[in-house]
């Protein structure tokens, strides 16, 4: 393996570290583009003499894989697309069924989306099997209050 190979790896992953530093997700494909140079250079013969050649090969694989691939990508690389749908939203207002009993000096837990939570009540005291309301999240547990919509369907 010649030397200019190395060089255009060696500024691939440059140009990927820097995506880090300078937002915008489009350093990536120019890094990704000469890391194929590179590796293109050192396995076809006669190619690695040919700066041109290479050149050509770099712009052309870096502008098709940022026209093609950037806007699939971008989502996961900042994060947004592994989230799941739980997360992305504040439970509030949502309900959940009491496991542990929770009374004001004591921290229960209740089911919500399939996942038992720590929870708690400021002034109500619930039982397990009760149906109770998400008022807001407390670091990992979840304040929880008697919901008033379960007192009008009731009625």
């Amino acid at each position: 393996m010649g030397i200019i190979p190395l060089y255009w790896i060696l500024l691939g992953l440059i140009m990927i570290g820097s995506e880090f530093l300078i937002p915008g997700f489009v350093i990536f494909f120019f890094g990704a583009g000469a890391i194929l140079t590179g590796i293109l250079s050192w396995l076809v013969p006669g190619l690695e003499g040919s700066f041109a050649a290479q050149a050509l090969i770099w712009i052309t694989s870096s502008g098709i894989s940022l026209a093609a691939l950037r806007r699939y990508f971008k989502p996961i690389f900042q994060g947004k697309l592994l989230k799941r749908d739980t997360e992305d939203r504040e439970p509030i207002g949502e309900h959940g069924t009491v496991l542990e009993r929770i009374d004001p000096e004591t921290v229960g837990r209740i089911r919500y989306h399939g996942t038992s939570w720590e929870a708690m009540s400021y002034d109500e005291t619930f039982e397990p099997g009760d149906r109770v309301e998400i008022m807001r999240k407390e670091g990992m547990k979840f304040v929880v209050t008697r919901s008033i919509m379960d007192d009008i369907e009731q009625e």
